[in-house]
């Protein structure tokens, strides 16, 4: 039985900690801190509960009564009428989840780290992790400090969730900010019932002003958490007047939010967090894998920080069972943790940069604001972005521009949009069910048109990718449709049979009812029009009209962790 360690017992060490445990193996902890201790990140997706249910922990999270949240609100942009990201989905799978949680950080985070070591982890608090050695192709070493007193540790493998403080990170130089989102955030909390007790009770607040936006999340206790973000020039303000001062001046000037707390008074410090957005030029080697903030982060928007960091949690506790039973797949292992986590990061990042480009032409000028609009396709801040090099590919061959990019994020804020300027109390998830039905009657026009899809490229290829299985979390070995251009759409694992029906549509183009037809008939009836819509977005399939015009699907932005679609 190999033995991992893993550093940190904040969400990701422990359910990578957990994962490690129900798949059989030997797993030491170590937390420099003492639980509880406070964090923020209080809001979480469905997604990463769904995935908690599934390692058994469902119990536990009915039993702490943490707020039920049914979706995200957003009062975003000036003089826009709310718009809700309601969480509602079919069930498709027992494991989906139509809501998520927000939770106190300190009792979550320890319910967590208790869960682990229940479960035969090896948990050691109050202590500090000062090295890790990691250079070896057969093993680990971490020097540990105790109370002062220091020893070395080997073990066979490494997960580093040690947040953004890692000291790996550090050693191996592996971090770069991001020169987009630029920003510092500012918090408290309030003592404040939640005002709404319809379909908005529990939903989380994100609302903009002319100096950034705020966030409000509803707590058991009748607690709001409350956070301003602002662009990081405006440190130097924050150091001069202080910032409990800077808070309160600021979160004034959202009359919006201000009105949600309806005269309730702060009860805890303010605090101050700066230079949050980045991410690592490598996620794993050797035997060593960076889960949640010792990787990335890119914004606190959508939410998504907890989720990232369970998901690759699991990801990296999956590939190391799998690399101990199978080495010779190590390389590859690596290659797909890689790939995927990146692909993942750059999944939020787009989505990110779309709302806050519909925003920045709502808002009164700002410097805020203008820093946060994409309209040009050679933005220096975005070089490196996989999602930005692929939208100016798409624009040299005329079919995306990037000085549209802000309509992106306003068809999803079309189909939530509330019939009223303000909030209701009265506001009901059938209100927005109009909007749903005409985005669905469009998108099936737009599909129906097509009468020729055309293969993208000369090759239709099988590529081998890795798959955590929802329920047993072993990682399995699959394929997936790509291209020799590196294109590849890893949401459905396929077979020989859709890898036939595509390497013919490549020779002799079809229509698309014929494609659903033809997919039909080799088992996917139930997510063959989800196959094509995604091999269309990925750019591996081309679309034509009965005239021979280009057909381009409505433009949906990605975000994983919500729907009835999970990659883990």
């Amino acid at each position: 039985m190999a033995k991992t360690i893993v550093v940190g017992g904040g969400p990701a060490g422990s359910i990578a900690a957990i994962t490690l445990r129900k798949l059989g193996q030997e797993v030491e902890l170590y937390e420099k801190a003492s639980f509880p201790r406070y964090r923020v990140g209080e809001s979480l997706l469905p997604g990463t509960l769904s995935l908690l249910k599934r390692l058994g922990l469902g119990e536990k999270i009915e039993k702490a009564g943490f707020v039920k949240k049914p979706s995200a609100t957003f009062l975003w942009g000036a003089d826009q009428a709310p718009w809700t990201f309601s969480f509602a989905t079919s069930r498709s799978a027992p494991w989906i989840c139509d809501h998520a949680i927000q939770v106190k950080r300190e009792e979550f985070d320890q319910m967590l780290l208790e869960e682990a070591r229940e479960r035969g982890v090896s948990v050691h608090q109050g202590t500090a992790v000062r090295s890790m050695a990691v250079d070896r192709l057969d093993g680990v070493a971490v020097r540990l400090d105790s109370a002062g007193v220091e020893k070395t540790l080997e073990a066979d493998y490494l997960i580093d969730a040690s947040g953004a403080g890692s000291p790996l990170v550090r050693q191996l130089k592996n971090r770069r900010y991001d020169a987009f989102y630029r920003s510092l955030a500012v918090w408290s909390y309030y003592k404040r019932a939640d005002p709404f007790s319809g379909a908005l009770k529990g939903t989380t607040y994100s609302i903009t002003f002319q100096d950034g936006w705020v966030w409000m999340i509803p707590l058991k206790g009748d607690i709001y958490s409350v956070g301003v973000i602002v662009d990081q020039t405006k440190a130097k303000e924050l150091s001069t007047i202080g910032a409990t001062q800077f808070y309160e001046e600021t979160l004034a000037k959202c009359q919006r939010a201000m009105e949600i707390l309806g005269g309730a008074e702060r009860f805890d410090e303010v605090r101050v967090v700066q230079d949050w957005s980045y991410e690592s030029d490598l996620f794993s080697a050797r035997r060593f894998f960076l889960c949640g903030d010792s990787a990335c982060f890119t914004d606190p928007l959508f939410s998504q920080g907890v989720h990232l960091a369970a998901q690759s949690a699991v990801c990296a506790a999956s590939a190391i069972t799998r690399m101990q039973r199978q080495p010779e797949e190590n390389a590859a292992l690596h290659l797909w943790y890689n790939r995927s986590y990146r692909e993942t990061y750059e999944q939020y990042h787009e989505f990110l940069a779309s709302f806050y480009t519909f925003a920045s032409f709502t808002e009164p000028d700002s410097e805020f604001w203008r820093k946060r609009r994409i309209a040009e396709s050679d933005d220096e801040r975005l070089d490196r972005r996989q999602w930005f090099e692929r939208l100016g590919e798409r624009a040299q061959r005329n079919d995306f521009s990037v000085a549209d990019f802000r309509d992106r994020a306003s068809t999803m804020i079309a189909i939530g949009r509330h019939p009223r300027l303000e909030l209701s109390d009265t506001f009901s998830e059938a209100e927005l069910n109009p909007a749903r039905l005409r985005w669905i009657s469009d998108l099936t026009k737009q599909l129906n048109a097509i009468k020729r899809l055309e293969w993208e490229g000369r090759e239709v290829r099988l590529e081998p990718y890795y798959k955590v299985d929802p329920a047993t979390f072993e990682l399995e070995l699959k394929t997936v449709l790509a291209n020799e251009h590196g294109r590849r759409v890893t949401k459905y694992a396929v077979g020989p049979a859709e890898h036939q029906i595509f390497a013919r549509l490549a020779e002799m183009p079809i229509g698309y009812r014929e494609a659903i037809e033809q997919l039909s008939e080799a088992g996917r009836r139930e997510s063959s029009s989800q196959i094509i819509i995604r091999l269309l977005e990925a750019g591996l399939l081309n679309a034509y009209d009965k005239n021979g015009a280009r057909v381009t699907i409505q433009d949906r932005l990605r975000f994983d962790g919500v729907g009835e679609e999970y990659e883990v």
